[in-house]
């Protein structure tokens, strides 16, 4: 169920360096990214399409994670679990194919093949770069849909600045976050932190609603589960004009309550669970540049995901509570991920033809009550190499390659090319890319055998493999004080080796998790922008195809189910008088599926819903 929220009150308070207008229309009009690029470059120049969201979209959705402002793009759906999080698919593939990144660095603890990106905080962010399709090349497993990168923010104002934010909704959400940062020379020190707190929903509640105590009677339980989010990041720069250095630590910690209903016959005790997340994350960025425009940069990382969940039963007379003794009400699992990856290359305006070298090397360690022998682990070495090529002042090619070994599974070797060609005020974008991605400790080691479950991994599993397509158009003018965007992009998306969970070949009594599936997304996308002055326009429409598997039996059933979406957002900012009013808008049109039931073909539905 999809529900909208109204916001009721959103405070920001902070120091922030003046800009002159003239000077913020030409950052607006040049976006930089850097995402699988060999330096920062412009949007327009990147052979990739890559969509920006930028920290002016993101304060003006009063957007607090990373679901948030994900919520309003073309291309994304959302799906809301109230105990695993929020998930999402992009292109029309699930998001356990969608590499999500911090600088660069993987976000780990997938939980379902999902990232809960309602766990993923937007306090230090100052840009969000989305590449649609395969960046396998670049990135390895999980980037086979498409590549999700934060970038954080940078200090640029010498001495001490600070950011407070405070944030309410009338379902009964309070966030504050703050930052302190203090810049000396080639030095920078930041801290920031906060945290969120939601206190449940239900459909009968109050419009609004302040935190109070209750009975503890059928009301405890909450439809929508109680949230408690705290999130700090501690972080060092250095930076002259030929290094970097940026180490940083940073802390999550989650805590997801949910009350049971009171137990007949007495109505005096009740199961509760409690899901507790930490997440640790410590590493470093090192950036030199070379004569000759050599490039070197280096990141090194270790992430540790722990995620454990207890059912209590409690006596709702005074409220004390014990572990319960029933089994499979106690779990707990721990990912952890040390990671390496470095590149060196070239890039020479001058030169026609540019080039890149990387490895990326990666040790995950899986700890859990349902892993096979308690621990499993699984190691990654790659290298990876690309060659962008100008032909004349249009025409860029950009052939790239990577070969991999893998400790538990044969490793595909990923080649991907990408063209851009520009006339005038047209640009022209194509590309071919094949995709994979890993099969998890999870599905290698999963093993979940009880009185109600029988569940156990695979170790032979292959990884699955995608050819993906993409071309895109975009246009640019500018008449007088008018600026016009649009681009058409149209993609397919053929996936092989899917791993599905399915009766075991061996015993018809036992899922294990097999390469059977074959799936592919087929799509189109419209998107177009209009500034005038302060005013700015953004209207988005894309149609997206999602193969029906049954339609290679059955005639009457489709190959494709389409799903249209529609976005409109709308900005006006008063750089006078320093304010701005900002309005969201987006229709996510119905998906329709089939699937066999008693060996007849039987249609589901979700409903269609707009989100404003």
């Amino acid at each position: 169920m999809y529900r909208s929220f109204w916001i009721f009150v959103i405070l920001c308070v902070g120091s922030h360096a003046d800009a002159q207008s003239n000077i913020e229309q030409n950052q607006e009009l040049e976006t930089v990214v850097v995402t699988a690029q060999y330096k920062k470059t412009t949007q327009e120049e990147a052979v990739q399409k890559i969509k920006v969201i930028d920290r002016k979209h993101i304060d003006a959705m009063a957007a607090v994670n990373l679901k948030d402002v994900l919520t309003n793009e073309t291309n994304i759906r959302i799906r809301q679990d109230n105990i695993l999080g929020s998930s999402m698919s992009l292109q029309g593939i699930s998001g356990q194919n969608i590499k999500i990144l911090i600088d660069g660095i993987p976000v780990i603890g997938r939980l379902n093949g999902d990232i809960d990106i309602s766990q993923i905080n937007l306090n230090t962010i100052d840009r969000i770069e989305i590449v649609e399709g395969p960046l396998s090349v670049n990135y390895g497993t999980d980037a086979l849909a498409g590549t999700i990168n934060l970038i954080s923010k940078k200090n640029k104002k010498e001495g001490f600045s600070s950011t407070l934010n405070s944030y309410y909704e009338t379902v009964g959400q309070y966030n504050i976050d703050g930052s302190v940062s203090y810049k000396k020379g080639f030095s920078n020190v930041t801290w920031s932190g906060g945290r969120n707190f939601f206190d449940g929903w239900n459909a009968f509640d109050d419009f609004i609603e302040f935190p109070e105590s209750r009975l503890a009677d059928s009301l405890r339980f909450k439809q929508w589960k109680p949230k408690e989010q705290y999130f700090s990041r501690l972080s060092y720069a250095f930076k002259n004009d030929k290094i970097s250095v940026t180490p940083y630590l940073s802390y999550f910690y989650e805590k997801i309550t949910n009350r049971g209903m009171p137990r007949a016959p007495y109505n005096e005790t009740a199961f509760d669970d409690e899901y507790n997340t930490w997440r640790i994350d410590g590493g470093f960025n090192l950036k030199a540049t070379f004569k000759k425009a050599h490039m070197l940069n280096i990141q090194a990382a270790y992430n540790d995901f722990k995620r454990i969940k207890n059912t209590f039963v409690k006596d709702l007379t005074n409220l004390n509570q014990v572990l319960s003794e029933t089994p499979g009400s106690q779990d707990t699992i721990s990912f952890s991920l040390l990671m390496s990856r470095g590149t060196w290359n070239t890039n020479k305006e001058e030169w026609p033809l540019n080039f890149q070298i990387g490895y990326d090397v990666s040790f995950e360690s899986s700890e859990g009550r349902r892993i096979e022998g308690g621990t499993q682990d699984l190691q990654d070495l790659a290298l990876f190499g690309s060659t962008e090529w100008a032909i004349g002042s249009s025409f860029l090619l950009k052939p790239a390659v990577r070969m991999a070994y893998n400790s538990r599974y044969k490793a595909p070797v990923i080649p991907s090319l990408n063209l851009k060609y520009n006339i005038k005020r047209w640009v022209f974008r194509a590309s071919y890319a094949r995709g994979f991605r890993a099969p998890s400790l999870k599905e290698l080691y999963f093993d979940f055998v009880d009185i109600n479950h029988n569940i156990v991994g695979n170790k032979e599993l292959n990884a699955e493999f995608s050819h993906n397509i993409t071309s895109d158009v975009s246009f640019k003018k500018t008449f007088s004080s008018v600026q016009l965007k649009m681009d058409v992009g149209f993609f397919y998306n053929n996936m092989d080796n899917l791993i599905t969970l399915a009766i075991s070949p061996n015993d018809p009594q036992q899922y294990t998790y097999v390469n059977i599936g074959e799936y592919s997304t087929i799509g189109n996308t419209i998107n177009t922008g209009i500034r005038y002055k302060q005013i700015n326009i953004n209207l988005g429409v894309a149609n997206v195809g999602r193969l029906n598997t049954l339609s290679s039996t059955y005639t009457d059933v489709p190959k494709y189910n389409y799903s249209p979406e529609i976005r409109i957002n709308s900005t006006y900012r008063n750089k006078k008088h320093r304010f701005s009013v900002a309005a969201f808008y987006k229709y996510n049109g119905q998906r329709n599926g089939f699937f066999l039931s008693d060996e007849t073909v039987t249609q589901s539905l979700i409903n269609d819903y707009h989100l404003l």
